[in-house]
């Protein structure tokens, strides 16, 4: 019993840990869209609004940068790649801030659970999706922060410095960044610039793996009470016991995924084009000219469209095992009627499909990746054939 019970706070624990390290994240960039005060108090309103306004200057300052070294196809590579960052980073805290209601409550759902301490197989399950959401989350922001290093540090291996290169695609307009010393000003707001960024993407993919692993813990849970049913068939009052578990977790879950998808559809989406762009601009970057810094976007963005392709295969394919396992189990073995009305109902709810919305043209799994790499890499072979 005392180590049942430690198990429990443990997992209790460590939910909340997962919170507060992707919140600390937004703490430090100062964008704490999902405290009380956010949008309310002036000091949050106010940083706010100025990372804003940041991001559209930036959006400007690039567009002007890659007009004003128009001949250089080394730089407007680079200006694309940064426009389509910052471009996704201003859509994906928007459509965040937006929603920032929706997405707390929905964090305050996950770790207000407490389906673990239904048993000590639901405990285990609870346990192994818990494991999975840390390891997505540490991967997530070592690759964000790899990324940063790999793009700042480009210039120093390559010897960049002496020939005034920078890591991103814009530099401080009216002013040549390759003279004294608007160089060296320009290095240093890039390297506080893609901190900043890959601190606030850490942050805001927190949430999303949360949402993940508990939806896949659930459907696991499902699966699992499935299998049950039938087993006993003369215990009229555990099968009864089992329909309510099942009924009771699977509305809940349904409820939970519809808000989780229509939260991330448009945001998601967006991700979707931008990963698409990015890889194929990266990739035509290294094809044309082997030592470039495109080496680390390219790696980063197929990384990262791959974890959430992952995420969302593991609801896909959890959801796929929960509908068989409405067929497979015994349910021809029950007697009672109201039990059998109880087995088409949820045959005709195994039909449903669960799953993270792309925009409404598709779910988030291996299929999407499969896709977002073949479309990256047609756009690729026409821009080998235009150049050509």
């Amino acid at each position: 019993m005392f180590s049942m019970g430690k198990s429990h706070q443990y997992l209790e624990l460590n939910y909340n840990r997962i919170y507060e390290v992707f919140h600390w994240f937004l703490k430090i960039s100062l964008l704490r869209i999902f405290d009380d005060d956010f949008l309310v108090a002036p000091v949050p309103t106010t940083l706010f609004q100025f990372h804003e306004t940041e991001l559209v200057v930036s959006l400007g300052v690039i567009l002007l940068h890659a007009y004003c070294y128009r001949n250089d196809l080394d730089t407007i590579i680079l200006s694309v790649s940064a426009f389509v960052s910052a471009f996704e980073l201003m859509l994906k805290i928007n459509g965040m801030v937006y929603r920032r209601k929706q997405i707390a409550a929905m964090i305050r759902t996950v770790l207000s659970d407490r389906s673990y301490l239904d048993g000590p197989i639901e405990a285990a399950i609870c346990g192994k999706y818990l494991r999975l959401a840390r390891k997505l989350l540490l991967v997530t922001i070592l690759s964000y922060l790899t990324t940063g290093a790999m793009l700042l540090i480009y210039p120093v291996l390559s010897g960049g410095l002496a020939d005034r290169t920078l890591p991103l695609g814009y530099s401080i307009p009216f002013a040549d960044y390759r003279t004294h010393p608007w160089y060296l000003i320009n290095y240093l707001l890039q390297i506080v610039q893609v901190h900043w960024v890959a601190l606030v993407f850490a942050g805001l993919d927190g949430p999303f793996y949360l949402f993940v692993c508990y939806s896949a813990s659930q459907l696991e849970i499902l699966i699992v009470y499935l299998r049950q049913i039938g087993e006993s068939p003369d215990n009229v009052q555990e099968q009864r016991r089992l329909m309510r578990k099942v009924f009771e977790i699977h509305t809940g879950l349904s409820q939970f995924v519809a808000r989780c998808s229509s939260i991330y559809r448009e945001v998601y989406l967006m991700q979707v084009l931008c990963s698409i762009v990015h890889i194929c601009v990266s990739l035509f970057h290294i094809q044309i000219k082997l030592k470039n810094g495109s080496y680390g976007m390219l790696l980063t963005n197929v990384n990262k469209i791959w974890l959430f392709c992952y995420c969302g295969e593991l609801v896909v394919s959890k959801a796929a095992e929960f509908s068989t396992g409405v067929y497979a189990n015994q349910w021809y073995r029950l007697w009672n009627r109201r039990d059998l009305q109880d087995i088409l109902f949820m045959l005709r709810n195994a039909q449903r499909n669960y799953g993270f919305s792309i925009g409404g043209f598709g779910f988030l799994s291996f299929a999407t990746f499969t896709a977002v790499m073949k479309t990256a890499y047609s756009c690729n072979a026409f821009l080998h054939r235009v150049m050509n």
